[in-house]
């Protein structure tokens, strides 16, 4: 088959639903299929690196060109939230298969009850109007929202790579951040922004005394204007409170040898977002056999909350005495990884996709 993929900002970007396209575009080229990429300008994207075609669109924005039937696609996939202009402005009357793998979080979900979008009916006839809808949650709010909406969906779970069968980056991690021996590390990774939430486990991790045997690395960047804002607030906490020794920042990278790295580096992933569709880092985190902790968040405790290997917090504000409990009782875990094997590989994602796909022949 040829298949198009469609996504807001692609790669070399780290956001989760821009690495789940990744993902499932090139497993798709490994079976075989004829695979092609329509994103949002990025002035550091290398085009020679992907063994396929990736094509920049001003805005994502079809409304002004014809390619999708131009090209003529057995199908394409949409990987969009509902403030996506490709959601919008896509035709979909001449594609043969159209699949929409939705994401929206704990924030939009809330505008909608709030009655805050607007053209919502409109966005909820075109999400009707895919020949199929997956979500990669569940018991999160993009379900929610499909339910109350009465739209047919599929669930297929988040995945990622095998962190421990890539090349990794050949660097030692603790002497680089000038980590001694005598400490373990606590781990996050992603975009530096409110929703993730990084600073205010600065401010709870500075009012226990983790940081007697722990440090903790950030490995992210902020997207735009207002994240770099935050990422300086986060900076500025750690030069007011002298903890350049106790808590690093790493610039974030798509280099995914330098995240496995670090992730098979540290000791504990810790995700302490305020919203969530069905996060891929600490799927990564599994695949590694960390131990995990993570706030719940979106599909979190339905999918996760049964697992060995981690813990979910019982809130999202959670006390310095919660996480330091979590931390100290977690470290001694080592199930992720099995629990990864069983439900997260991208061989069985792959298999799903592809099943459905073969459904709407």
């Amino acid at each position: 088959m040829k298949i198009a993929f469609v996504s807001d900002f692609y790669s070399p970007s780290i956001g989760g639903t821009q690495i789940l396209t990744q993902e499932v575009c090139e497993g798709f080229k490994s079976l075989g299929h004829e695979v092609e990429v329509y994103t949002s300008p990025d002035s550091n994207r290398d085009f020679e690196s992907y063994g396929y075609k990736v094509n920049e669109i001003d805005d994502l924005n079809f409304f002004k060109s014809k390619v999708m039937t131009e090209n003529k696609y057995d199908a394409v996939f949409v990987f969009a939230d509902l403030f996506s202009p490709s959601l919008t402005t896509i035709n979909l009357n001449k594609i043969p298969r159209s699949i929409l793998v939705l994401n929206l979080d704990e924030n939009v979900y809330r505008w909608i009850e709030e009655d805050r979008i607007k053209n919502l009916n409109h966005l909820v006839q075109k999400i009707k109007s895919f020949d199929a809808v997956i979500s990669f949650c569940q018991g999160a709010p993009v379900n929610d929202f499909l339910n109350d909406f009465k739209i047919k969906h599929h669930f297929i779970p988040n995945f990622s790579r095998d962190c421990l069968q890539t090349e990794k980056a050949n660097i030692d991690i603790r002497k680089v951040l000038e980590i001694g021996d005598d400490k373990k590390i606590i781990f996050n990774h992603g975009l530096i922004e409110d929703r993730k939430n990084q600073l205010y486990l600065c401010k709870k991790l500075n009012e226990t005394n983790l940081f007697e045997d722990y440090v903790m690395v950030f490995l992210g960047s902020p997207r735009n204007r207002a994240d770099v804002g935050y990422l300086s607030k986060i900076n500025h906490f750690i030069e007011e409170n002298n903890l350049s020794n106790s808590i690093k920042m790493v610039k974030g990278t798509s280099n995914k040898g330098l995240i496995d790295q670090l992730l098979i580096s540290s000791d504990v992933y810790m995700l302490p977002s305020k919203a969530e569709g069905l996060p891929l880092v600490l799927i990564e985190a599994m695949s590694s056999g960390l131990p995990w902790i993570s706030t719940p968040v979106g599909g979190v405790p339905s999918v996760f909350g049964q697992l060995l290997g981690g813990i979910v917090l019982d809130q999202i504000n959670f006390t310095s005495e919660n996480l330091e409990n979590a931390i100290r009782s977690i470290s001694s875990k080592n199930t992720s990884r099995s629990e990864w094997e069983d439900n997260f590989t991208k061989e069985i994602a792959i298999q799903r996709y592809q099943k459905l796909l073969d459904s709407l022949r």
